[in-house]
């Protein structure tokens, strides 16, 4: 070979070189921490939200893992806060620091989502609240549910729903979780009903550590509302209906949620006989109900179903599957697993109506990511319960079923 032969070949063998360094040349994996409560007062619902998670990081993994990172795997760190704020800023910490997990998908509730935020502000390691509804104040910090301003206003409208379709409702009491999230969400609610002339009679809190809902069910009944509106969790939901049928008092028209009235596994928790007194003619606000029409959701309940078909796919499943959706596209976009720009992509994140990506209801069309963190382009929706199966009833744009109103024909 001629010299110059010899440096033609090494000039080609370098010039291949130089493009194969500036592709991926093997597959880079990505860990992704999962803060959610698996023992608890919410241990229950964590659980649910990790089998969501846990669904879509496989099918992901299964199909070739993330194609921006040279088909990386995402790999999960699972950490239980326990259902309690304290322990969930420890946990995050240990997941940012020790970990060095690139995001986070947790926390649940609004409680724990407050005392995670400082955390992420600090490491700069970016999470998404799958039920909190506070407005963020860190950019580390996103939120999937719809903010208490906005539970309370749409409690607010239901009632005038009801009224238009001949509801007689001029006295409302209200009972709400004594947190900041029910704190908001009562006052936001009874100030839109006074605006429609409605009477707030009282707004009752109710401990987070109650063990019993008989008194608060009392209280309410001995002030005659023509209907109650109810915030709360699962599991005092379920305290609640139990008083309610307990005391034989399910005459005046019920408003609450989300889980506390909505979530899938309540009417078998409850059982028949106190579900059909207490579910039947009340309105359960939800985020997801099986009914709709999404095609995003009707993938996401067959493949549920096919994972786990000994466990009920409930709108906390339905949460966790929507949080990692949104966080697989997420790391598509950023490529990298550096946490600073993957938070930056989940903030960037923007579907149109019925992208496979969406399975939630209450997204039922254009969505995006404010500045602020929320989720611009939601919207509640509203249940009733018939033979253990949820239907939606409001708005009626996207309702499956017409509603079964106390005293309208």
């Amino acid at each position: 070979m001629s010299r110059l032969s010899r440096l033609a070949a090494v000039g080609a063998l370098a010039l291949v070189t130089g493009v194969m360094s500036v592709a991926p040349s093997f597959a880079k994996d990505i860990k992704i921490g999962v803060l959610m409560p698996r023992t608890g007062r919410y241990a229950e619902t964590g659980l649910s939200v990790v089998r969501g998670i846990e669904m879509v990081v496989k099918n992901t993994n299964d199909a070739g893992g993330i194609k921006s990172l040279g088909g990386g795997k995402i790999n999960l760190v699972i950490a239980d806060n326990g259902s309690d704020p304290t322990k969930t800023s420890l946990e995050a910490r240990r997941l940012m620091s020790e970990e060095k997990v690139s995001f986070i998908l947790g926390p649940y509730s609004t409680p724990e989502a407050q005392a995670f935020m400082p955390v992420a502000d600090r490491y700069q390691v970016g999470g998404v609240g799958l039920q909190t509804t506070l407005i963020p104040t860190t950019p580390y910090f996103s939120t999937i549910s719809i903010s208490a301003e906005g539970f309370g206003k749409a409690y607010a409208d239901a009632v005038k729903w009801l009224i238009s379709k001949g509801a007689k409702i001029n006295t409302v009491a209200i009972t709400y979780a004594n947190n900041d999230y029910g704190q908001v969400v009562s006052k936001t609610a009874a100030a839109a009903l006074a605006a429609q002339g409605i009477k707030v009679l009282e707004s009752i809190p109710v401990e987070p550590s109650v063990k019993d809902m008989t008194p608060i069910v009392l209280r309410v009944k001995s002030l005659a509302p023509d209907a109650v509106i109810s915030v709360v969790y699962f599991q005092d939901g379920v305290l609640l209906h139990k008083a309610r049928f307990n005391l034989g008092y399910t005459s005046p028209i019920w408003l609450g949620g989300s889980a506390g009235f909505s979530d899938d596994k309540l009417w078998g928790t409850l059982g028949k006989e106190v579900a059909e007194k207490t579910l039947t003619s009340s309105f359960g606000l939800a985020f997801y109900s099986a009914d709709g029409k999404l095609p995003g959701l009707k993938d996401a309940l067959q493949k549920g179903s096919a994972a786990y078909p000994d466990k009920v796919i409930d709108q906390s499943f339905m949460f966790g599957v929507q949080a990692a959706r949104f966080l697989v596209q997420a790391l598509e976009n950023a490529g990298t697993d550096d946490p600073v720009k993957v938070n930056a992509a989940f903030r960037g994140l923007k579907f149109k109506a019925g992208d496979p990506a969406i399975v939630l209801p209450i997204i039922p069309g254009d969505v995006h990511y404010a500045e602020d963190g929320t989720l611009a382009g939601t919207s509640a929706i509203f249940v009733q319960w018939k033979d253990g199966v949820k239907h939606t009833v409001y708005p009626e744009a996207v309702a499956s079923a017409k509603p079964i109103i106390e005293g309208v024909k």
